[in-house]
């Protein structure tokens, strides 16, 4: 597998990555101005009760769990997608980001903040990751997805905002959405 690094370098447009393994992903840059612009919005719904619902209901989806089928935990969903090799680091950082969302039930910014991220991981898996785990791609291909094209992104964009999380949390915030069945790491639906 061919391997690049960028460091210091600022990238205006589209990014594409991939090797003759037809595995070509286009990674479009971070937008930092992006939650400033969400934030925003949310202090405006914050301020009108019923707008303001909209937001709740949204976190909700994403901090419930998704199907009502029988729960098999994030350890479960990680080895039936064989990915036994994330399972320590995965348990570690889901629980991480779910103490520090219970601790942020009563603050709306953080929880905008919340909210912005878990929706970019959700789609980005969906888009990203979902068609290259379908295809069979090598781990390690995935996880250069995930890392650059969801948490790397994200953190770029959101650095500015909060400087309390980082890529840690938001690879947390990935894994609490896997064991919430948001994201499906197996080739057949879970």
């Amino acid at each position: 597998m061919n391997k690049a690094n960028v460091w210091g370098s600022q990238i205006h447009g589209g990014l594409r990555v991939g090797d003759d393994t037809h595995y070509i992903i286009n990674l479009p840059p971070p937008d930092p101005a992006a939650i400033t612009r969400a934030l925003t919005k949310l202090q405006e719904l914050s301020e009108n009760d019923e707008d303001f619902q909209w937001f709740v209901e949204r976190l909700d989806f994403f901090t419930n769990q998704k199907t009502q089928a029988s729960v098999i935990g994030l350890e479960q969903k990680l080895m039936n997608g064989g990915r036994d090799d994330l399972l320590e680091i995965a348990i570690e950082r889901k629980d991480a980001f779910a103490k520090r969302l219970m601790k942020s039930q009563l603050n709306r910014r953080r929880q905008g903040i919340f909210l912005y991220i878990l929706q970019k991981i959700s789609f980005a898996f969906e888009e990203l990751v979902r068609p290259l785990i379908k295809q069979g791609a090598p781990n390690e291909v995935i996880d250069g997805v995930i890392l650059n094209g969801i948490v790397d992104t994200i953190y770029r964009e959101v650095m500015a905002e909060d400087l309390t999380i980082d890529q840690y949390t938001i690879s947390g915030m990935l894994y609490f959405l896997t064991g919430k069945c948001h994201l499906i790491w197996e080739r057949q639906k879970c």
